[in-house]
C-alpha cells in the first residue's frame, strides 16, 4: 500500500466506517441514516468519502438494496471490529470520567456459571459498598481487555495467557447435574444414572474456555473406556443450550450452582450425577478450576476490601 493510500485512509473519520458497516448489514444507505440519526445526505457524502479513498465502488444498487463489491466483502470484518474497538474505548473513557459518581466494575465470566453469581450478586448485602457490577460473558478477547482496561477481572478456566495478568486459584465444582428435556427416556434410568447410559445420547456442552472448548470430560471418558458417545455437539450461549435439550433430544451436564435455575427452565428436568460417575467423568485432572484473572495491583481500579469481598462471594458461590 503507497503512502498517499495510508494518508487517505487515516483521513477517514470514524462516523463513515459505522456508515460502511450499517450499509452492508441493511443494504440500505435509508437504514444508516435513520440509525445514526442523520440526514441521507450526509450519508451520501460518506458514501461517496469512502467509495473515493478505497478507490471502490464499494456498493452498487440492485433490485433489494445495495450489494457489496468484493473488496467490501473483505473490508467488512476488519472495520467491525475497529467499531467495536471504539465502542469500548468509548465505553472505558465514559466509565473513567463517571468513576467517583457511578462506579460500574466489568468482570468476565465463564458461561456456565454467570446466571448463578448473578443472583448471589443481587442478593448479596456486599453489592451496596461495592457498586454496581456489569458480567460480561468470557470471550477469547477477555484476557486482553483487562490487560488493557476494557474489563476488570475475569473469573475463568482459562490461564493459558501470556500477558501481565494475575491468577488465583478460587475453587471447583465438585457436583455435576444431568439435564435434558422432561420426556427424554434417560429419565427412566433413575436413580440409575450412569455416564454409560448417558453415552448413548446425543450429549451437548456449553464451551468454557480452558476446561472444555477443546475436547469435553465425557469425550474423554468414552474414548478411554472404550465406550461410543453418539454425538458430542459444542455450543457457545445458554440459549442455544437450552433450545437444543428442548427439541435436539440431547442431554447436558450442569455446574451444581446453576441447578436450581436449570430447574425453573420450562421443559426441563435436572437430576444429580451420583459421585461415582462425577469421579469417572473428572478423575483427578478433569475438574473444571476458577481462577480470578486480574491486573497487577497497582493497575486496579478496585479497592483491596472490594477485591477480598468478591473473592469470598465467588468462593461461597463455588462451596455452595
Amino acid at each position: 500500500m503507497t503512502n498517499h493510500a495510508i494518508k487517505k485512509i487515516s483521513e477517514l473519520d470514524v462516523f463513515c466506517l459505522l456508515v460502511f458497516k450499517i450499509i452492508f448489514q441493511t443494504g440500505h444507505a435509508n437504514s444508516a441514516a435513520k440509525e445514526l440519526n442523520v440526514s441521507a445526505p450526509k450519508i451520501s457524502r460518506c458514501l461517496t468519502m469512502l467509495r473515493t479513498t478505497f478507490d471502490d465502488e464499494l456498493f452498487y444498487r440492485r433490485q433489494l438494496g445495495l450489494k457489496p463489491t468484493p473488496l467490501a466483502e473483505h473490508l467488512y470484518e476488519p472495520i467491525c471490529r475497529f467499531c467495536d474497538s471504539v465502542a469500548k474505548i468509548e465505553q472505558v473513557a465514559f466509565e473513567v470520567s463517571h468513576y467517583d459518581a457511578a462506579p460500574i466494575l466489568n468482570i468476565a465470566v465463564t458461561p456456565g456459571i454467570m446466571a448463578s453469581l448473578s443472583l448471589v450478586l443481587c442478593n448479596n448485602d456486599s453489592l451496596k459498598t461495592i457498586g454496581k457490577i456489569r458480567l460480561h460473558p468470557w470471550k477469547d478477547d477477555s484476557a486482553e481487555l483487562i490487560h488493557s482496561g476494557g474489563l476488570d477481572l475475569g473469573l475463568a478456566f482459562d490461564t493459558s495467557h501470556h500477558l501481565d495478568l494475575n491468577f488465583e486459584h478460587l475453587g471447583t465444582l465438585d457436583s455435576v447435574y444431568l439435564a435434558g428435556n422432561t420426556r427424554h427416556p434417560i429419565w427412566e434410568s433413575l436413580p440409575h444414572l450412569t455416564l454409560d447410559e448417558i453415552c448413548k445420547h446425543p450429549f451437548l456442552y456449553l464451551e468454557g474456555k480452558g476446561f472444555n472448548d477443546k475436547v469435553d470430560p465425557l469425550e474423554v471418558y468414552s474414548r478411554q473406556s472404550g465406550i461410543e458417545l453418539i454425538s458430542a455437539e459444542k455450543v457457545k450461549g445458554k440459549e442455544q443450550w437450552y433450545s437444543n435439550l428442548l427439541t435436539m433430544g440431547s442431554l447436558a451436564f450442569a455446574p451444581a450452582v446453576e441447578a436450581e435455575i436449570c430447574k425453573n427452565m420450562p421443559g426441563i428436568r435436572v437430576e444429580q450425577l451420583p459421585e461415582v460417575e462425577v469421579k469417572k467423568l473428572h478423575g483427578n485432572m478433569l475438574s473444571p478450576q476458577y481462577y480470578l484473572i486480574e491486573k497487577p495491583a497497582s493497575h486496579r481500579r478496585y479497592t483491596a476490601e472490594n477485591r477480598e469481598m468478591i473473592i469470598n462471594i465467588i468462593k461461597g458461590l463455588l462451596r455452595s
